[in-house]
């Protein structure tokens, strides 16, 4: 991943399109039967006895196959095994970045140069070696193709390959974020001269001459521990072990990745059987998946910010666009309450960055419930009559959180301090457009991790995108002018303990003087078979399936 919400995973990718949006969209509000009325594990397409295949039920409708072009979650849960990149994270961690096809890296002082060293004896599945050479290929062609993925190497200048083992980046402007970011399976590499041969090009003009996506809806073509067999459009994606990976071989020898989009089917065949991994159910299969027999029920957070904006433009937010209101709004909220909603492994924000990232705040600094102190900011305010339009999709669900519960828990919770909000449901659609475009007066969205490192989630600083749609520009205030100013200057900090002091410094004057109050970071459910070991889960591109082994 996706999935829409208004919703936190609403993106300013390039072509300004979702990059998943929503980590998982699961269906809320259809619950399964108790424990005993479960059917025993019956028929499956992998029996009982079959340690080697595993069959995932999940989305596999996918766009693209195709790394240079991906950004969904769903085509990237099956890149991040078919495709190595030269960094990567292990499990659920998104602070240590770890070597994968590059053994060693240097950072140049200024962050702008970045030189790598290749792992030795590297082979494609295709059985070519893979030199710097790919690596640079493969980087080029991201720059030219011009795709959904450009915006990971915003700022790339060169890419350099002086030696079969090394690889030089540079950059236009200081870029720390750089190394993380290379974990992104859309960066994974690619054999070049496969691809040439089918349709593939990384020249100025790949945009126009570049036509490998069709080979690699069949066929992969990289490096990783899987190769693709073969994909049935809305039907199953298979993959097999690669033997010529570089690693210990995986230790499964076949994965079916099924199109089964609804929880509730998914969970109903994990129950029998007929799946190994459900890889999203929805939070009301979780009470009777927990009682039920040989499943096991895990929930893994997810780098998403749930937030409620006010538009900080006096013309769009009314109200809402005094300070005082924004703060007393903070106050005002049951945050209590509104963890109940957001579900079992939901963690308190106290800003913006996920707790999953260096520079994020401990949930113990989030503001606390103080109605007396919200009326007192109301009358501080000098308005008499605080009242506007709380617009939202009335159809979204993400993270198994229907948008229009969670507005109707804020709209009660600022009624009790004197905030009136009349609720406006829309479309998805009509509401996206109505926030893209900083209409918006008041509304409850949020924001999805494009990439592992906090430098994503400072689109909230005025100017930014989502300060933009905030209507909270720079020239707003003497604080907005220098809080923009701190973002840049964390964006580029090269020492890793002088940024995560300017991101917490970030975070802490935005909750004071932004146009947003932090809810939570939702959780993703998922299930699987007792006789399933090493499921993680990472936020960025899901389910990892190479570690996976069964025991029966």
């Amino acid at each position: 991943m996706s999935r829409p919400v208004p919703a936190p995973s609403e993106r300013h990718a390039a072509g300004k399109i979702s990059r998943r949006r929503f980590l998982q969209t699961v269906g809320g509000g259809v619950g399964l039967a108790v424990a005993g009325a479960f059917p025993r594990r019956g028929e499956s397409a992998a029996s009982p006895g079959d340690r080697g295949t595993l069959i995932v039920g999940g989305n596999a409708q996918y766009r693209t196959l195709d790394p240079g072009r991906t950004i969904e979650v769903t085509g990237m849960m099956v890149e991040k095994v078919t495709y190595d990149t030269l960094l990567t994270f292990f499990g659920e961690d998104l602070r240590t970045p770890r070597p994968h096809l590059a053994v060693d890296w240097k950072v140049g002082a200024d962050a702008r140069t970045f030189t790598f060293t290749l792992r030795p004896g590297v082979k494609f599945a295709s059985g070519n070696d893979l030199t710097s050479a790919d690596v640079k290929w493969t980087f080029d062609r991201i720059l030219n193709l011009k795709a959904n993925t450009l915006f990971l190497f915003d700022g790339v200048d060169e890419v350099l390959a002086p030696t079969p083992r090394t690889v030089v980046v540079r950059t236009k402007a200081p870029q720390p974020s750089f190394i993380p970011i290379l974990s992104h399976p859309g960066l994974g590499i690619l054999d070049s001269k496969l691809l040439s041969q089918n349709g593939g090009d990384a020249g100025p003009d790949a945009k126009n001459k570049d036509h490998a996506e069709p080979y690699l809806f069949q066929h992969s073509a990289g490096s990783g521990p899987f190769m693709l067999q073969s994909y049935t459009a809305g039907q199953e994606l298979v993959l097999v072990r690669n033997p010529r990976y570089w690693g210990a071989p995986a230790r499964l020898e076949r994965i079916v990745i099924r199109n089964i989009p609804d929880p509730v089917t998914q969970a109903l065949q994990v129950v029998r059987g007929d799946l190994d991994v459900a890889s999203n159910i929805g939070p009301d299969q979780i009470p009777p998946l927990r009682r039920a027999p040989n499943v096991v029920v895990q929930a893994s957070p997810a780098a998403t910010t749930f937030y409620v904006l006010m538009n900080n433009n006096p013309e769009v937010g009314g109200v809402f666009a005094n300070p005082k209101i924004q703060q007393a709004v903070r106050y005002a909220l049951d945050y209590d309450g509104i963890m109940k909603i957001a579900g079992s492994g939901a963690v308190r924000l106290a800003g913006v960055i996920p707790t999953l990232m260096p520079g994020s705040l401990p949930s113990s600094e989030a503001p606390k419930t103080d109605r007396a102190r919200a009326r007192t900011l109301i009358k501080e305010s000098g308005l008499t009559d605080v009242k506007g339009k709380f617009s939202y999709s009335s159809e979204a669900i993400s993270f198994g959180i229907p948008t229009a519960l969670l507005a109707q828990k804020i709209q009660a919770d600022l009624a009790t301090v004197g905030i009136d909000l009349a609720l406006d449901g829309l479309p998805n659609v009509t509401a996206l457009t109505l926030y893209r475009g900083g209409k918006d007066q008041f509304g409850v969205w949020g924001w999805a991790a494009d990439y592992p490192d906090a430098s994503d989630f400072l689109v909230y600083a005025p100017g930014r995108v989502v300060g933009k749609r905030a209507g909270w520009l720079p020239q707003a205030s003497p604080g907005a002018a220098k809080l923009a100013a701190l973002a840049d200057a964390a964006e580029a900090e090269g020492d890793p303990r002088k940024r995560i002091a300017m991101l917490q410094e970030f975070e802490r004057t935005l909750g004071q003087i932004g146009p947003y109050a932090p809810l939570f970071q939702p959780a993703i459910p998922y299930a699987f078979r007792s006789n399933v070991e090493g499921v993680t889960y990472n936020s960025v591109w899901a389910i990892d399936l190479y570690p996976i082994r069964k025991t029966a």
